[in-house]
This record gives structure tokens, C-alpha cells and sequence, in this order.
């Protein structure tokens, strides 16, 4: 198997559930991001692994994180579906200071 076959155990799961957590149809999330509706499917059926392009992609339009697409990181997703852009940023905004309050101890 080379580097560019390899298969992320729950990948699909996540990302089907991620999908749905915000109301997308597979085509709805393939005009998203440029990916084929068939390639989703695919992903989502784990028989193909999306490229590290592609898993960007996905993170950013589902509002998660490539950890946690590929299983890195199960506890510790927040969903963001219902918040604007601007609530994000302010989460994030708040995230960052604690993150660097915690730095500075």
C-alpha cells in the first residue's frame, strides 16, 4: 500500500455525521467545496480516503478539524453549525486568550 492508499478508520462516519449535523445533501457539500458528489460518497462509505486537499476542504466546510475527520481527536469537537461567522470569531477570539493565558502559567 503507498503513502496515497491508506484508509482512516471511522472517516466516513464522522463526515457523514458532520454532513448531516448541518442539514447538507452530498451534492449541496460537493458545490461547497469543488469535490464530486460520487467522491463524498465514497468517503462516506469508506471506500476511498479523500487528499490532504480534499480533507481541508471538508474540515472547513463542516466547521471541523482534519484531527478530527481522521479520528485524533473524538472529545474534543464542538459543533458550530447554528453560529454565525462573527459568534465563531468571537469564540475563537476567547479560545485564543485562554489558550494563552494557559501559556504564560
Amino acid at each position: 500500500m503507498s503513502a496515497l492508499e491508506y484508509k482512516v478508520e471511522g472517516l466516513g462516519k464522522r463526515l457523514k455525521e458532520l454532513r448531516e449535523k448541518k442539514g447538507l445533501k452530498q451534492d449541496e457539500l460537493a458545490k461547497k467545496t469543488g469535490i464530486g458528489r460520487s467522491s463524498i460518497s465514497l468517503y462516506e462509505v469508506e471506500l476511498a480516503t479523500p487528499t490532504y486537499t480534499n480533507l481541508i476542504k471538508l474540515a472547513q466546510e463542516l466547521d471541523s478539524s482534519t484531527d478530527y475527520l481522521l479520528g485524533y481527536e473524538p472529545e474534543r469537537y464542538i459543533d458550530l453549525s447554528g453560529i454565525g461567522d462573527k459568534q465563531k470569531r468571537h469564540i475563537e477570539e476567547l479560545y485564543n486568550m485562554f489558550m494563552s493565558a494557559g501559556a504564560t502559567r
